[in-house]
């Protein structure tokens, strides 16, 4: 069996996981990291795996008294594969919205990521922005995480997270941009971004939850001189589409300065967010939704 590097990263965390279910000190978040990384139907291979690995039984009681610990160099002559894309299709689980009945009677996920679902989006901005859809009307709080990757290793680190709050969600399209008060990210190195709409205070773990993944690259020389010539917004974002920089492409798509730019804008905006959608209903609301800037 093969086991990709988010699922090694995953079983260790598990661990993690379990110590703190019985200490009483795990946060919802922490579960969806665990459960988002493995797909459920893996969970009984990968820990089949584990038992040929280590040649013993995996027993609870150890892990929980955390005398169990598999260091990733432990893995170093296991069969790895390269990691693809989370397997949430950027989107929350179901249909379950926040109680609304707006969101009751949709089809549509309650919060959707806009990013590929088919790859992992690049950008060549270092303070990237970041955007996502929310089927709910009403303004509940958001939560937003930030973890980057390392090219090494390939854990997980959390560098950011907002969650004041003012940061609340809009019903249509909300578009995070990152501010120069957020740390800069790194070029050649990979993220994973987390929206989380809290509106089940009484039961955190039913709260709308998505993922997505992007890559930090550095852009071909000839893209800025090609931006500096460009004549509008619309023009920009198709450069940055060329150049395979989805959330570059997108943000510019969705910035749009004028009421020219925004006209000439919707095609393009429409073919981006088709990459996104996996229905012609959310392709449709995805295209002619309003959009919210928010600036943290």
């Amino acid at each position: 069996m093969k086991v990709t590097r988010r699922e090694l990263i995953s079983i260790n965390y598990a661990q993690h996981l379990l110590v703190g279910c019985v200490m009483r000190k795990l946060t919802h978040h922490d579960h969806y990291l665990w459960c988002r990384c493995v797909s459920p139907v893996r969970i009984p291979q990968v820990l089949r795996f584990m038992k040929q690995l280590l040649g013993i039984n995996i027993v609870l009681g150890a892990i929980l008294s955390g005398l169990l610990w598999i260091p990733s160099a432990g893995w170093a002559g296991s069969n790895l594969v390269d990691d693809p894309p989370p397997n949430t299709n950027n989107r929350s689980g179901g249909s379950r919205g926040c109680g609304t009945t707006t969101a009751a009677t949709s089809d549509l996920p309650a919060l959707i990521l806009l990013a590929p679902s088919q790859l992992v989006g690049k950008t060549a901005a270092t303070r990237p922005t970041l955007a996502w859809f929310v089927t709910d009307p009403g303004a509940w709080k958001m939560e937003f995480r930030l973890y980057e990757y390392d090219p090494v290793s390939e854990e997980a680190k959390l560098i950011q997270e907002i969650k004041d709050e003012g940061f609340r969600s809009a019903p249509g399209i909300v578009v995070l941009s990152l501010s120069k008060s957020m740390p800069k990210l790194s070029i050649g190195h990979r993220y994973l971004w987390q929206v989380e709409l809290n509106c089940n205070l009484n039961n955190p773990s039913g709260n709308p939850f998505a993922e997505a993944e992007l890559k930090v690259v550095e852009a071909q020389p000839d893209l800025a001189t090609e931006l500096a010539i460009a004549k509008n917004s619309n023009e920009r974002a198709a450069l940055y589409a060329q150049a395979g920089l989805w959330y570059d492409a997108l943000a510019t798509a969705l910035k749009a300065s004028t009421a020219e730019d925004e006209l000439n804008m919707q095609q393009l905006r429409a073919s981006l967010l088709e990459k996104v959608a996996l229905t012609e209903e959310e392709t449709q609301k995805l295209s002619t939704s309003s959009v919210t800037q928010v600036q943290r």
